[in-house]
């Protein structure tokens, strides 16, 4: 049996997340979102909501959630409980399967209850797309569907996804992926259940304009927590992901901006441009002192004034130093050196960087805004301010001084 490379399992990846939102998909999932936009008859209220939806909303949500449930889904599997609505059959549970990314389905495969030997069987089997193989192991072996089934519920609830589904089957389905968490505060849980409460007045033959209204608003409440999903989990995002993912946002009136924090293995990431102008590339020892430090070192700059305070400028400035986590725009950052000169910033590159060549150029190229000396001698680095000179050397002692 032969698995599939790292390679070709993020060329799938990539080509089912470029699919995932994208107008045709929406126009299948959604054809009375769509008949609402297109129906002259329509009020304007339904209207405006439903071009939302389908132009924003929509769009953003089947990104994120593509994202979520095929590289983080072994994230959200520990708040779960085997408590299914119904379980699935073996066939149902493999044609489920089907539909996710490689990444999400070998975790989903490890919450099937059976033993060590018919794991490895149920593994081949799907590996050789067997589906045959796969359904007999489960059939013949006893194995508990009971996790995966709720996690597979919650993952793409089947009453909201089928063609035109009714607001019962919407409310319905809510209300399952409301009660699969065993963490009510969970954020899911939470969403699911305000948008049942908006729902419902309508099926209690409550007045159409109100509902309207409160279903409108919970859509642009809930836009706002994807965005902020976003942002929250924003260095976790690869740089193809952000590039289709910001432009959504923007598009419906979010916004991309967070606080700057760096992933507790961010050192363990491979830099992710082979292109090595690009960023100088740290000393080892301020490697070896770990994410947080390096994060408390580039909020130390803003908070001295020689960045902008801007996530946004923060995350440029770590990429610059580290090649790590590359933005999807890589732009010259405004230096703001004291008295406009560049000696902070010659110091700490000559400080804090590894011992390769072309040093001054890249500076240059990174950086706009202060005087650059004509000659390129590094001795320029003993005018530095002493502030940043003993914030660098509290966060990094082990670093060599070389003035």
């Amino acid at each position: 049996m032969d698995y599939i490379s790292e390679a070709e399992r993020m060329k799938i990846f990539y080509k089912g997340f470029s699919e995932a939102g994208n107008a045709d998909q929406l126009a299948s999932l959604y054809p009375d979102v769509l008949s609402d936009i297109d129906d002259p008859d329509s009020s304007p209220a339904l209207r405006d909501g439903s071009i939302f939806l389908f132009h924003a909303f929509y769009p953003l949500y089947h990104k994120l959630s593509y994202v979520n449930n095929n590289r983080f889904i072994h994230e959200d599997i520990l708040y779960f409980e085997s408590t299914p609505q119904r379980v699935y059959t073996a066939e149902e549970l493999y044609t489920t399967l089907q539909s996710l990314a490689p990444f999400a389905v070998p975790e989903l495969i490890r919450t099937i209850g059976c033993s060590s030997a018919t794991m490895t069987l149920l593994q081949n089997a799907y590996a050789d797309q067997d589906k045959e193989a796969f359904t007999r192991a489960i059939d013949n072996k006893d194995c508990d569907l009971s996790l995966v089934s709720t996690i597979c519920e919650y993952i793409w609830p089947v009453n909201i996804h089928r063609a035109n589904p009714s607001e019962e089957d919407i409310v319905t389905s809510l209300d399952v992926v409301a009660s699969i968490l065993h963490d009510e505060e969970h954020p899911i849980s939470q969403s699911a259940t305000e948008l049942s409460e908006a729902v419902e007045p309508y099926l209690d033959g409550g007045d159409e304009e109100t509902y309207l209204q409160k279903l409108n608003q919970y859509n642009r409440d809930a836009f706002d927590y994807l965005c902020s999903f976003y942002t929250d989990s924003y260095a976790r995002f690869k740089p193809k992901e952000r590039k289709q993912i910001e432009p959504l946002i923007l598009k419906g009136g979010g916004s991309i901006e967070t606080d700057f924090h760096l992933p507790e293995d961010y050192f363990s990431f491979r830099n992710e441009s082979g292109d090595s102008s690009e960023f100088f590339g740290l000393h080892p020892d301020v490697i070896k002192a770990g994410a947080k430090q390096f994060e408390e070192f580039v909020n130390s700059l803003s908070l001295l004034g020689y960045i902008d305070s801007s996530p946004v400028a923060k995350r440029l400035f770590a990429y610059r130093f580290s090649g790590r986590l590359r933005p999807a725009k890589v732009e010259p950052i405004e230096w703001h050196g004291k008295g406009g000169n560049s000696y902070e910033l010659i110091y700490l590159v000559r400080n804090m960087t590894e011992h390769n060549k072309g040093k001054y150029d890249k500076m240059r190229c990174f950086f706009t805004g202060p005087d650059w000396p004509k000659d390129r001698h590094s001795s320029y680095a003993k005018g530095a301010d002493y502030h940043l000179k003993e914030t660098l050397h509290k966060l990094y002692p082990t670093l060599p001084d070389q003035l």
